[in-house]
């Protein structure tokens, strides 16, 4: 691996290939793939923003490869030490097949992190009904958000040269997730994405992937 790829982490420059992941596919052939996965929940995230809203983040995504905490073979989520406040976490698993979802194998998951204070912001910008100030209201609302991140998501494994993957209803809760999250337990990392939006940390998200079957495609 060159000593500018994502890996080395001397001075490789992210702002330039989370936009052309297929660019940084060609120089860097042999890239981890849930590191190209992750870049392309941050583009999706973007695209998200600048098409349905014409907003533009306030500084290129955070990315940082941490370790999966795992509790009787699932991934625990919190909210510890994302958001002051009370937060709001969704989940939507992904699935090679209908049959792996009906039997509980987890391909992966993206769990979306967003302070109650955030929500009715980001969602009238994209274009969603005001919201009542309720926890249910809320729960709704970060679940409607990551379920159209999610969607955009999978286009993007498709365009990447990826089998599309099956994927789940969303579900929300506050705080943390009680029993903790499917995932592929062969994987022992995952990757934490920070986005703002105004100077502020407004969202965060987790990604975790296991392997992903691919297609025939000139990049992967």
């Amino acid at each position: 691996m060159s000593k500018d790829s994502p890996d080395s982490q001397n001075g490789f420059n992210l702002e330039k290939y989370v936009d052309n992941i297929h660019e940084l596919l060609e120089r860097f052939p042999d890239i981890n793939e849930l590191y190209i996965q992750a870049l392309l929940l941050a583009k999706t995230f973007k695209r998200v923003l600048k098409m349905r809203a014409n907003f533009k983040l306030s500084a290129e995504p955070e990315m940082e490869r941490v370790p999966i905490v795992e509790f009787r073979k699932k991934m625990r989520v919190w909210s510890l030490e994302k958001f002051n406040n009370t937060t709001y976490i969704s989940v939507i698993n992904f699935y090679n097949t209908v049959e792996d979802k009906k039997n509980d194998n987890a391909l992966g998951a993206i769990v979306l992190y967003i302070g109650e204070e955030y929500i009715s912001y980001l969602l009238k910008r994209l274009g969603y009904p005001d919201i009542e100030e309720e926890p249910e209201e809320f729960e709704a609302a970060s679940g409607t958000l990551l379920n159209l991140i999610a969607g955009s998501f999978k286009s993007g494994l498709v365009q990447l040269g990826y089998q599309e993957p099956v994927m789940s209803h969303f579900s929300t809760y506050r705080g943390e997730v009680p029993g903790g999250v499917l995932y592929d337990t062969t994987q022992t990392e995952k990757y934490e994405i920070a986005l703002e939006l105004a100077g502020a940390k407004v969202v965060m998200l987790d990604l975790t992937m296991g392997a992903t079957p691919k297609k025939k495609s000139p990049y992967l």
